[in-house]
């Protein structure tokens, strides 16, 4: 397993693509994660925005392993104006995660969320018939679809059971379960509970939290016992999955909280002291 840099903290910290991807190269990362969000939205990036994005991945030898769809909390909107509108804004990031030479797409949010005046049983069927959607369109272009559980009552998908069952009803082979370990903390999951998503696991972040809020603080400021579930992913045959579909096994480091607003004033600081605390805890994890 490698480690990634997800360009989320760069986002947060008013950087671009740019900027957040040139740093990578400084701190020697080969394997991203982008946020497809803010300044790095592919749906309002500018042509010369996009190109020299596309220029600094391809001078570099970048490997973006997964674009992470920010803007998605509207998949399950009871509006279907809305929810057409979820899946035109992730076929334009994966267009664009095509051009930068990676599969791995990741639909965040949750699946989206319950409504008021909505049943939950009506919010789940339109999570599941809009993400097939756009996983069958994926389908046909080779392209990666996950889905994450995000830890609070009103995410659709905020356990492992209901993130197994989102899978098993989608329904689809391109369709996986995207582990994130800060929202296993708050949910009070423990590794051994990832054994139901065993046979679709390919892709984990690193995020990190005070055990109620998701902080995506810097990594060993909280609670997380990232080698525990590290640990458990290994010996769950994550690896193996990752070769059986061509893709790199990644473990990205993921700070920076879009949802709540907040701001990272010196995102280089951020990278620098997580990457110094996962060296002392699981120095087999390498860039």
């Amino acid at each position: 397993m490698k480690l990634a840099l997800n360009t989320l903290v760069y986002e947060v910290g008013g950087r671009g693509p740019a900027e957040s991807l040139s740093s990578a190269v400084k701190f020697g990362f080969r394997y991203i994660e982008y946020a497809g969000i803010r300044k790095g939205n592919p749906q309002t990036m500018s042509a010369a925005e996009k190109k020299e994005t596309l220029t600094i991945v391809r001078e570099n030898d970048l490997q973006v392993t997964q674009m992470l769809l920010v803007a998605t909390k509207d998949t399950a909107h009871p509006d279907h104006r809305k929810r057409d509108a979820v899946l035109d804004y992730m076929k334009t990031c994966a267009d664009f995660q095509m051009e930068l030479g990676g599969r791995q797409l990741l639909v965040c949010w949750g699946g989206g969320l319950y409504e008021l005046g909505v049943s939950p049983e009506q919010s789940w069927l339109n999570m599941v018939e809009n993400i097939r959607r756009f996983a069958e369109w994926c389908l046909e272009r080779n392209l990666l679809v996950g889905i994450e559980l995000d830890p609070h009552v009103y995410f659709i998908c905020n356990n492992t059971y209901k993130l197994a069952k989102a899978v098993e009803d989608i329904g689809l082979p391109n369709v996986y379960p995207n582990v994130d370990v800060g929202h296993l903390v708050i949910t009070r999951e423990v590794p051994a509970q990832l054994e139901k998503l065993k046979s679709r696991l390919l892709h984990v972040h690193l995020s990190e939290t005070e055990s109620f809020a998701h902080t995506n603080s810097i990594l060993g400021t909280g609670v997380v016992d990232f080698k525990a579930y590290i640990d458990k992913l290994i010996e769950l045959g994550i690896e193996e999955n990752c070769m059986k579909y061509g893709e790199p096994c990644v473990a990205g480091i993921e700070m920076g909280s879009e949802a709540s607003g907040g701001f990272v004033e010196d995102p280089d600081l951020w990278v620098r002291e997580s990457l110094s605390y996962l060296q002392r805890i699981m120095p087999e994890l390498t860039k």
